[in-house]
């Protein structure tokens, strides 16, 4: 408790500084003052570390090691992502390359702008690609719930036909269930809104059909599963200790993002893929 105390003392000078905009000098000789107080408690308390005090150290060592590897490799997955997102022309051969068949695909991803990777991995692997694609971000909003006319954000995803990028987002109380067809009902509605609202009023309305039509000839659900490893040409062996040991042990042993979406299993595919970093 000790250390919350100097933590939250160090804090509020800092908010007394900054946001408060206390005078220095009073706000110096508060610091001061608590720091003497709380620092003497402090330093009869550290001579208890050789009989035992260290266990709550150690403790704290070994959560502080899962938070930091799993945040550290979930912010490298980001940037890879980001770093090798699938361009406009690179997206437009693929998708010319690729066989349209009837239908509609909801790629699930974590970046908030661009095509995803793993796209270009579906398509490489398949040849072939719904004609409504629908790029999906999960988003947890820190609000209670979100009203239903408020749920997606939907926007066209560049020039091609049938592309578009959603935003579903989640109060912190709110259900994420996507088995059954209400999921699907309420994106489609607001991609024939978008559809309906295009800058040419024809091909807004042949768009508008084609949304309209596309689910009943069958929805599915990619996910990625992606396993992150550092390349064998990189030496800091530390990264490659958090990466290649920790990050690869939690995502084994933990429970995922995924299942937290309850997806109809019958109409998901995962991708696996490897990303070296």
């Amino acid at each position: 408790m000790i250390w919350v105390m100097l933590l939250t003392t160090t804090l509020m000078t800092v908010v007394m500084v900054v946001i408060w905009e206390v005078n220095g000098a009073l706000a110096g000789g508060f610091f001061v003052f608590y720091l003497a107080i709380e620092g003497t408690y402090m330093t009869s308390l550290m001579t208890k570390v050789p009989q035992g005090g260290w266990v709550p150290f150690a403790i704290t060592v070994a959560f502080l090691s899962v938070t930091l590897s799993w945040t550290y490799g979930r912010k490298k997955k980001r940037e890879y992502e980001a770093r090798h997102a699938v361009g406009d022309g690179e997206f437009a051969g693929i998708v010319s390359r690729s066989a349209r068949v009837p239908g509609m695909c909801l790629f699930c991803t974590d970046l908030m702008d661009g095509v995803p990777p793993i796209v270009r991995h579906y398509a490489a692997n398949t040849g072939s690609l719904r004609e409504l694609l629908l790029f999906v971000t999960f988003r947890t909003l820190p609000v209670r719930t979100v009203l239903a006319g408020e749920r997606f954000l939907v926007a066209r995803e560049g020039a091609r036909a049938g592309v578009y990028r959603c935003i579903a987002q989640y109060g912190y109380m709110d259900e994420q269930d996507m088995v059954g067809d209400d999921f699907v009902r309420a994106a489609v509605a607001a991609l024939v809104e978008v559809a309906a609202a295009a800058a040419e009023a024809d091909s807004g309305e042949e768009e508008a059909e084609m949304i309209g039509r596309a689910p009943a000839s069958g929805v599915s659900y990619v996910i990625g599963r992606t396993v992150l490893r550092m390349r064998r040409r990189a030496r800091n062996w530390p990264k490659r200790f958090v990466i290649n040991e920790l990050y690869r042990f939690l995502q084994k042993n933990f429970r995922s993002n995924v299942s937290t979406l309850k997806l109809d299993h019958a109409k998901t595919l995962q991708v696996g893929m490897i990303y070296e970093i």
